[in-house]
Protein backbone atom coordinates (compact mmCIF):
# COMPACT_ATOMS: atom_id res chain seq x y z
CA UNK A 1 0.00 0.00 0.00
CA UNK A 2 0.72 3.17 -1.20
CA UNK A 3 2.32 5.04 2.06
CA UNK A 4 0.46 8.60 1.09
CA UNK A 5 -2.94 6.46 1.09
CA UNK A 6 -2.60 4.17 4.37
CA UNK A 7 -5.34 4.62 7.25
CA UNK A 8 -5.05 3.06 10.61
CA UNK A 9 -7.37 0.43 11.44
CA UNK A 10 -10.46 2.80 12.61
CA UNK A 11 -10.42 4.54 9.24
CA UNK A 12 -8.40 7.69 10.02
CA UNK A 13 -6.29 8.80 7.00
CA UNK A 14 -2.65 8.32 8.18
CA UNK A 15 -0.08 11.11 7.33
CA UNK A 16 2.39 10.11 5.02
CA UNK A 17 5.87 9.85 6.28
CA UNK A 18 6.78 12.18 3.47
CA UNK A 19 4.75 14.93 5.03
CA UNK A 20 5.73 13.98 8.63
CA UNK A 21 9.82 13.97 8.42
CA UNK A 22 9.71 17.80 7.78
CA UNK A 23 7.38 18.39 11.31
CA UNK A 24 9.53 15.98 13.02
CA UNK A 25 12.89 17.72 12.17
CA UNK A 26 11.35 20.67 12.48
CA UNK A 27 10.28 19.53 16.52
CA UNK A 28 13.55 17.92 17.10
CA UNK A 29 15.49 21.15 15.73
CA UNK A 30 13.32 23.74 17.34
CA UNK A 31 13.47 21.84 20.60
CA UNK A 32 17.12 20.99 20.58
CA UNK A 33 17.63 24.95 19.17
CA UNK A 34 16.20 25.50 22.65
CA UNK A 35 18.89 23.26 24.52
CA UNK A 36 21.89 24.09 22.15
CA UNK A 37 20.51 28.26 22.92
CA UNK A 38 20.49 27.37 26.72
CA UNK A 39 23.88 25.48 26.56
CA UNK A 40 25.02 28.56 24.60
CA UNK A 41 25.25 31.08 26.63
CA UNK A 42 26.56 28.29 29.96
CA UNK A 43 29.68 27.92 27.36
CA UNK A 44 29.89 31.45 26.33
CA UNK A 45 29.21 33.25 29.73
CA UNK A 46 30.41 31.08 32.17
CA UNK A 47 34.75 31.65 32.97
CA UNK A 48 36.76 28.02 32.41
CA UNK A 49 35.73 26.62 35.82
CA UNK A 50 32.40 27.37 36.42
CA UNK A 51 31.59 25.89 31.92
CA UNK A 52 32.93 22.38 33.71
CA UNK A 53 30.69 22.81 36.85
CA UNK A 54 27.71 23.31 34.37
CA UNK A 55 28.86 20.27 32.44
CA UNK A 56 28.72 18.07 35.51
CA UNK A 57 25.47 19.29 36.28
CA UNK A 58 23.59 18.97 33.01
CA UNK A 59 25.11 15.42 33.30
CA UNK A 60 23.08 14.93 36.53
CA UNK A 61 20.00 16.37 34.76
CA UNK A 62 20.42 13.73 31.73
CA UNK A 63 20.88 11.14 34.69
CA UNK A 64 17.61 12.81 36.42
CA UNK A 65 15.12 12.47 33.36
CA UNK A 66 15.92 8.62 32.69
CA UNK A 67 13.91 7.29 35.55
CA UNK A 68 10.65 9.20 34.93
CA UNK A 69 11.56 8.48 31.52
CA UNK A 70 12.38 5.05 30.89
CA UNK A 71 10.67 3.64 34.28
CA UNK A 72 7.19 5.24 33.00
CA UNK A 73 6.80 7.20 29.22
CA UNK A 74 8.06 5.19 27.03
CA UNK A 75 6.31 1.93 28.17
CA UNK A 76 3.21 4.01 28.39
CA UNK A 77 4.27 5.53 24.38
CA UNK A 78 4.75 1.77 23.24
CA UNK A 79 1.31 1.01 25.00
CA UNK A 80 -0.42 3.60 23.00
CA UNK A 81 1.20 2.71 19.48
CA UNK A 82 -1.20 -0.66 20.36
CA UNK A 83 -4.45 1.33 19.91
CA UNK A 84 -6.18 2.60 17.35
CA UNK A 85 -4.74 5.89 16.02
CA UNK A 86 -7.71 8.13 17.24
CA UNK A 87 -7.59 6.65 20.85
CA UNK A 88 -3.73 7.23 21.33
CA UNK A 89 -4.09 10.68 22.92
CA UNK A 90 -6.63 9.61 25.18
CA UNK A 91 -3.60 7.87 27.60
CA UNK A 92 -2.38 11.57 28.48
CA UNK A 93 -3.84 11.89 31.82
CA UNK A 94 -3.11 9.12 33.08
CA UNK A 95 0.88 8.80 31.56
CA UNK A 96 1.39 12.68 32.79
CA UNK A 97 -0.18 12.03 35.75
CA UNK A 98 2.54 9.07 36.92
CA UNK A 99 5.19 10.48 35.07
CA UNK A 100 4.99 13.78 37.27
CA UNK A 101 5.61 12.12 40.27
CA UNK A 102 8.60 9.78 38.90
CA UNK A 103 10.23 13.11 37.74
CA UNK A 104 10.51 14.27 41.49
CA UNK A 105 12.56 11.69 42.38
CA UNK A 106 14.23 11.99 39.50
CA UNK A 107 15.05 15.50 39.97
CA UNK A 108 17.33 14.29 43.12
CA UNK A 109 20.15 13.25 40.68
CA UNK A 110 21.20 17.15 40.79
CA UNK A 111 21.64 16.70 44.26
CA UNK A 112 24.34 14.17 44.06
CA UNK A 113 26.02 17.02 41.33
CA UNK A 114 25.78 20.07 44.48
CA UNK A 115 28.01 17.41 46.44
CA UNK A 116 30.53 16.82 44.03
CA UNK A 117 30.53 20.56 42.98
CA UNK A 118 30.63 22.28 46.53
CA UNK A 119 34.28 23.17 46.18
CA UNK A 120 34.43 24.03 42.55
CA UNK A 121 32.67 27.34 42.59
CA UNK A 122 30.44 29.82 44.72
CA UNK A 123 27.67 28.95 46.70
CA UNK A 124 25.47 31.50 44.60
CA UNK A 125 26.20 29.71 41.27
CA UNK A 126 25.91 26.30 43.01
CA UNK A 127 22.56 27.01 44.43
CA UNK A 128 21.18 28.53 41.48
CA UNK A 129 22.09 25.89 39.14
CA UNK A 130 20.94 23.42 41.82
CA UNK A 131 17.38 25.01 41.87
CA UNK A 132 16.54 25.88 38.16
CA UNK A 133 18.24 22.49 37.13
CA UNK A 134 15.65 20.26 39.39
CA UNK A 135 12.58 22.48 38.44
CA UNK A 136 13.65 21.54 34.67
CA UNK A 137 14.34 17.58 35.72
CA UNK A 138 10.95 17.75 36.47
CA UNK A 139 9.41 19.45 33.58
CA UNK A 140 11.44 18.27 30.98
CA UNK A 141 10.68 14.53 30.56
CA UNK A 142 6.99 15.44 30.54
CA UNK A 143 7.20 17.95 27.86
CA UNK A 144 8.90 15.41 25.85
CA UNK A 145 6.44 12.61 26.37
CA UNK A 146 3.77 14.94 25.53
CA UNK A 147 5.55 15.70 21.96
CA UNK A 148 5.90 12.10 21.77
CA UNK A 149 2.31 11.15 22.06
CA UNK A 150 1.30 13.78 19.35
CA UNK A 151 3.69 12.58 17.03
CA UNK A 152 2.05 8.95 17.88
CA UNK A 153 -1.23 10.41 17.12
CA UNK A 154 0.13 11.49 13.61
CA UNK A 155 -0.08 14.57 14.97
CA UNK A 156 3.35 15.90 13.98
CA UNK A 157 3.03 19.05 13.18
CA UNK A 158 1.53 20.30 16.70
CA UNK A 159 4.49 18.68 18.37
CA UNK A 160 6.41 21.37 16.30
CA UNK A 161 4.43 23.78 17.29
CA UNK A 162 5.37 22.73 20.84
CA UNK A 163 8.91 22.93 20.35
CA UNK A 164 8.04 26.25 18.68
CA UNK A 165 7.29 27.52 21.97
CA UNK A 166 9.69 26.30 23.81
CA UNK A 167 12.59 27.56 21.64
CA UNK A 168 10.56 31.21 21.41
CA UNK A 169 10.69 31.12 25.11
CA UNK A 170 14.15 30.55 25.78
CA UNK A 171 14.95 33.13 23.16
CA UNK A 172 13.10 35.44 24.77
CA UNK A 173 14.11 34.76 28.18
CA UNK A 174 17.96 34.42 27.22
CA UNK A 175 17.68 38.07 26.08
CA UNK A 176 15.35 39.45 29.20
CA UNK A 177 17.61 37.62 31.23
CA UNK A 178 21.08 39.14 29.58
CA UNK A 179 19.54 42.87 28.97
CA UNK A 180 18.86 43.27 33.04
CA UNK A 181 21.87 41.63 33.71
CA UNK A 182 20.71 38.38 35.72
CA UNK A 183 23.40 36.31 36.97
CA UNK A 184 24.82 34.01 34.67
CA UNK A 185 24.11 30.27 36.30
CA UNK A 186 20.35 31.78 36.34
CA UNK A 187 20.43 31.50 32.59
CA UNK A 188 20.83 27.99 31.26
CA UNK A 189 18.51 26.08 33.44
CA UNK A 190 16.35 29.08 34.31
CA UNK A 191 15.40 29.78 30.84
CA UNK A 192 14.81 25.97 29.80
CA UNK A 193 12.64 25.34 33.11
CA UNK A 194 10.26 28.17 31.72
CA UNK A 195 10.25 27.23 28.46
CA UNK A 196 9.34 23.52 28.84
CA UNK A 197 6.78 25.14 31.21
CA UNK A 198 5.11 26.79 28.67
CA UNK A 199 5.95 24.65 25.96
CA UNK A 200 3.64 21.58 27.82
CA UNK A 201 0.77 23.48 28.68
CA UNK A 202 0.92 24.61 24.66
CA UNK A 203 1.01 20.52 24.07
CA UNK A 204 -2.26 20.29 27.22
CA UNK A 205 -4.20 22.58 25.04
CA UNK A 206 -3.10 21.08 21.83
CA UNK A 207 -4.04 17.64 23.01
CA UNK A 208 -7.03 18.74 24.41
CA UNK A 209 -5.95 16.76 27.34
CA UNK A 210 -8.06 17.66 30.16
CA UNK A 211 -11.39 16.42 27.98
CA UNK A 212 -10.06 13.55 26.90
CA UNK A 213 -11.78 10.60 27.82
CA UNK A 214 -9.69 8.16 29.65
CA UNK A 215 -9.02 4.32 27.82
CA UNK A 216 -11.25 1.80 29.63
CA UNK A 217 -8.01 -0.23 30.91
CA UNK A 218 -6.39 2.46 33.32
CA UNK A 219 -2.24 2.72 33.10
CA UNK A 220 -1.24 1.68 36.59
CA UNK A 221 2.28 2.39 37.73
CA UNK A 222 3.46 -1.04 38.48
CA UNK A 223 2.17 -2.04 35.71
CA UNK A 224 4.56 0.09 33.53
CA UNK A 225 7.34 -0.27 35.82
CA UNK A 226 7.08 -4.03 35.36
CA UNK A 227 8.32 -3.25 31.70
CA UNK A 228 9.60 -0.19 32.42
CA UNK A 229 12.10 -1.85 34.75
CA UNK A 230 14.20 -2.99 31.98
CA UNK A 231 14.38 0.15 29.79
CA UNK A 232 15.23 1.99 32.95
CA UNK A 233 18.29 -0.82 33.56
CA UNK A 234 19.51 -0.38 30.11
CA UNK A 235 19.16 3.94 30.19
CA UNK A 236 20.45 4.61 34.14
CA UNK A 237 23.31 2.39 33.68
CA UNK A 238 24.99 4.20 30.85
CA UNK A 239 23.67 7.64 32.02
CA UNK A 240 24.88 6.98 35.41
CA UNK A 241 28.36 5.91 33.42
CA UNK A 242 28.22 9.64 31.28
CA UNK A 243 27.98 11.24 35.16
CA UNK A 244 30.91 8.98 36.13
CA UNK A 245 32.99 9.98 32.84
CA UNK A 246 32.36 13.94 33.60
CA UNK A 247 33.70 13.46 37.61
CA UNK A 248 36.54 11.53 36.95
CA UNK A 249 37.55 13.97 34.16
CA UNK A 250 36.99 16.91 36.34
CA UNK A 251 39.21 15.17 38.93
CA UNK A 252 42.14 14.00 36.09
CA UNK A 253 42.15 16.68 34.13
CA UNK A 254 40.49 19.65 35.42
CA UNK A 255 37.03 21.60 35.37
CA UNK A 256 38.74 23.62 32.46
CA UNK A 257 39.24 20.55 30.75
CA UNK A 258 35.74 19.24 31.50
CA UNK A 259 34.25 22.43 30.17
CA UNK A 260 35.83 22.40 26.66
CA UNK A 261 34.41 18.61 26.05
CA UNK A 262 31.03 20.27 26.87
CA UNK A 263 31.92 23.14 24.74
CA UNK A 264 32.62 20.58 22.03
CA UNK A 265 29.87 18.46 22.82
CA UNK A 266 27.06 21.73 22.20
CA UNK A 267 28.80 22.27 19.00
CA UNK A 268 28.16 18.45 17.79
CA UNK A 269 24.70 18.67 19.02
CA UNK A 270 22.85 19.43 15.28
CA UNK A 271 23.87 15.66 14.35
CA UNK A 272 21.64 14.53 17.34
CA UNK A 273 19.08 16.88 16.36
CA UNK A 274 18.39 15.59 13.39
CA UNK A 275 18.63 12.08 14.17
CA UNK A 276 16.03 12.67 16.93
CA UNK A 277 14.22 14.34 14.02
CA UNK A 278 14.04 11.31 12.22
CA UNK A 279 13.65 9.39 15.03
CA UNK A 280 9.93 10.71 16.00
CA UNK A 281 8.61 10.22 12.91
CA UNK A 282 9.95 6.59 12.01
CA UNK A 283 10.05 5.17 15.14
CA UNK A 284 6.46 4.64 15.66
CA UNK A 285 6.81 2.71 12.08
CA UNK A 286 9.92 0.78 13.51
CA UNK A 287 7.83 -0.47 16.66
CA UNK A 288 5.10 -1.08 14.68
CA UNK A 289 6.54 -3.38 12.14
CA UNK A 290 8.70 -5.34 15.07
CA UNK A 291 5.34 -5.88 16.46
CA UNK A 292 3.67 -7.56 13.55
CA UNK A 293 7.31 -8.85 12.76
CA UNK A 294 7.89 -6.93 9.00
CA UNK A 295 10.68 -7.48 8.13
CA UNK A 296 10.16 -5.27 4.78
CA UNK A 297 8.58 -2.42 6.38
CA UNK A 298 11.30 -2.48 9.12
CA UNK A 299 14.03 -2.56 6.72
CA UNK A 300 12.55 0.45 4.60
CA UNK A 301 12.33 2.43 7.82
CA UNK A 302 16.20 1.22 8.63
CA UNK A 303 17.01 2.15 5.22
CA UNK A 304 15.55 5.50 5.04
CA UNK A 305 16.73 6.66 8.59
CA UNK A 306 20.47 5.61 8.01
CA UNK A 307 20.67 7.29 4.91
CA UNK A 308 19.74 10.55 5.76
CA UNK A 309 21.55 10.75 8.98
CA UNK A 310 24.63 9.49 7.68
CA UNK A 311 24.65 12.29 4.65
CA UNK A 312 23.71 14.58 7.34
CA UNK A 313 26.39 13.56 9.75
CA UNK A 314 29.45 13.61 6.82
CA UNK A 315 28.18 17.36 5.61
CA UNK A 316 28.01 18.40 9.04
CA UNK A 317 31.56 17.27 9.63
CA UNK A 318 32.69 19.16 6.77
CA UNK A 319 31.30 22.04 7.69
CA UNK A 320 32.23 22.24 11.79
CA UNK A 321 34.61 20.42 12.66
CA UNK A 322 37.64 22.57 12.55
CA UNK A 323 37.89 26.44 13.31
CA UNK A 324 37.47 27.91 9.44
CA UNK A 325 36.18 30.85 7.38
CA UNK A 326 32.90 29.51 6.73
CA UNK A 327 32.34 27.58 10.11
CA UNK A 328 30.19 29.79 12.02
CA UNK A 329 30.68 27.75 15.19
CA UNK A 330 34.15 28.87 15.42
CA UNK A 331 32.98 32.28 15.84
CA UNK A 332 29.95 31.59 18.22
CA UNK A 333 31.76 28.56 20.42
CA UNK A 334 35.47 29.61 20.27
CA UNK A 335 35.86 27.34 23.47
CA UNK A 336 35.31 24.33 21.67
CA UNK A 337 37.95 24.87 19.21
CA UNK A 338 40.83 25.60 21.83
CA UNK A 339 41.77 21.35 21.96
CA UNK A 340 42.09 20.77 18.32
CA UNK A 341 39.84 18.00 16.74
CA UNK A 342 38.10 17.74 19.69
CA UNK A 343 34.73 18.77 18.23
CA UNK A 344 35.23 16.39 14.99
CA UNK A 345 35.84 13.56 17.25
CA UNK A 346 32.21 14.96 19.10
CA UNK A 347 30.80 14.88 16.02
CA UNK A 348 31.74 11.54 14.92
CA UNK A 349 30.51 10.36 18.57
CA UNK A 350 27.06 11.27 17.69
CA UNK A 351 27.14 9.47 14.28
CA UNK A 352 27.56 7.01 16.24
CA UNK A 353 25.27 7.45 19.17
CA UNK A 354 22.59 8.44 16.04
CA UNK A 355 23.01 5.20 14.41
CA UNK A 356 21.27 3.41 17.90
CA UNK A 357 18.36 5.52 18.10
CA UNK A 358 15.85 3.73 16.01
CA UNK A 359 17.16 -0.03 16.55
CA UNK A 360 16.23 0.87 20.02
CA UNK A 361 13.07 1.73 19.30
CA UNK A 362 12.58 -1.07 16.63
CA UNK A 363 13.73 -3.52 19.27
CA UNK A 364 11.27 -1.84 21.77
CA UNK A 365 8.06 -3.06 19.81
CA UNK A 366 9.62 -6.10 19.48
CA UNK A 367 9.55 -6.58 23.31
CA UNK A 368 13.08 -7.02 23.97
CA UNK A 369 13.94 -4.71 26.86
CA UNK A 370 15.72 -7.19 29.00
CA UNK A 371 18.12 -7.64 26.08
CA UNK A 372 18.20 -4.05 25.76
CA UNK A 373 19.40 -3.32 29.47
CA UNK A 374 22.23 -6.29 29.61
CA UNK A 375 23.61 -4.81 26.72
CA UNK A 376 24.00 -1.39 28.42
CA UNK A 377 24.97 -3.04 31.76
CA UNK A 378 27.82 -5.35 29.73
CA UNK A 379 29.38 -2.16 27.62
CA UNK A 380 28.53 1.23 29.52
CA UNK A 381 31.97 0.14 31.52
CA UNK A 382 33.82 1.16 28.34
CA UNK A 383 33.03 4.82 29.01
CA UNK A 384 34.13 4.81 32.32
CA UNK A 385 37.18 2.77 31.72
CA UNK A 386 38.03 5.48 28.47
CA UNK A 387 37.56 8.25 31.24
CA UNK A 388 40.16 7.46 33.16
CA UNK A 389 42.97 8.16 30.40
CA UNK A 390 41.66 12.08 30.82
CA UNK A 391 45.55 12.30 32.44
CA UNK A 392 46.86 11.42 29.08
CA UNK A 393 44.59 12.32 26.65
CA UNK A 394 42.62 14.94 27.65
CA UNK A 395 39.18 15.74 26.87
CA UNK A 396 39.21 13.51 23.73
CA UNK A 397 38.40 11.10 26.69
CA UNK A 398 34.95 11.93 26.79
CA UNK A 399 34.26 11.04 22.78
CA UNK A 400 36.91 8.18 22.40
CA UNK A 401 34.94 6.32 25.16
CA UNK A 402 30.91 7.24 23.28
CA UNK A 403 33.08 5.79 19.66
CA UNK A 404 33.92 2.56 21.30
CA UNK A 405 30.88 1.94 23.08
CA UNK A 406 28.94 2.99 20.00
CA UNK A 407 30.27 0.65 17.61
CA UNK A 408 29.97 -2.46 19.88
CA UNK A 409 26.34 -1.73 20.42
CA UNK A 410 25.44 -1.37 16.90
CA UNK A 411 27.03 -4.59 16.04
CA UNK A 412 25.13 -6.16 19.00
CA UNK A 413 21.37 -4.59 17.96
CA UNK A 414 22.48 -6.21 14.79
CA UNK A 415 23.05 -9.75 15.64
CA UNK A 416 19.87 -9.41 18.15
CA UNK A 417 17.28 -8.23 14.90
CA UNK A 418 18.43 -10.70 12.88
CA UNK A 419 17.30 -13.73 15.44
CA UNK A 420 14.62 -11.45 15.62
CA UNK A 421 13.73 -12.08 12.04
CA UNK A 422 13.57 -15.68 11.16
CA UNK A 423 15.16 -15.79 7.46
CA UNK A 424 16.33 -12.35 7.16
CA UNK A 425 19.96 -12.51 5.52
CA UNK A 426 20.71 -8.56 5.00
CA UNK A 427 18.74 -6.38 7.54
CA UNK A 428 19.71 -3.43 4.99
CA UNK A 429 19.26 -5.33 1.99
CA UNK A 430 16.30 -7.95 1.44
CA UNK A 431 15.01 -10.93 3.36
CA UNK A 432 16.39 -14.26 2.15
CA UNK A 433 12.87 -15.10 0.88
CA UNK A 434 10.97 -12.88 -1.23
CA UNK A 435 7.57 -12.47 1.90
CA UNK A 436 7.68 -8.99 3.43
CA UNK A 437 6.75 -10.56 6.38
CA UNK A 438 8.34 -13.17 8.54
CA UNK A 439 6.29 -15.63 10.65
CA UNK A 440 7.50 -15.53 13.75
Amino acid sequence: MDDASATDDVGVPAESTARRIPAGIADAAFASLATFAAGLSAVTLFNDVDRGVYALFFTAFQLGVVLPWDLILIPAEVNAVSYPLADRMRRAPDTLRLGFRTSLVGSLAILVAALLARDLTSTEVLATLVITAMITTILSPLQDHMRRLLHISDRSWQAATMSMVQFGVVAVSLTVMWLVDAPVALMPFGSLALANACSLTVGVILGDVIHQEPLPEPLRFWELAREGKWLLAQAIIPSSAHFAVAAIVAALAGAEVLGYAEAARVVSQPVLVFATGLTAVLAPRAMRAAMDVDLAAAQHARRVYLGLVGLAGVAYLAVASTDWVLNPMGYIVPAAYTVSGLVAAMIIANMTTAALYLDTNELLGARKARELSLVSIVLSPILVAVAFTAGQIGAFAVPLGRILRNIVQVSWYQVMLRRYYPGSRYLLGRSSDDSSKVAP
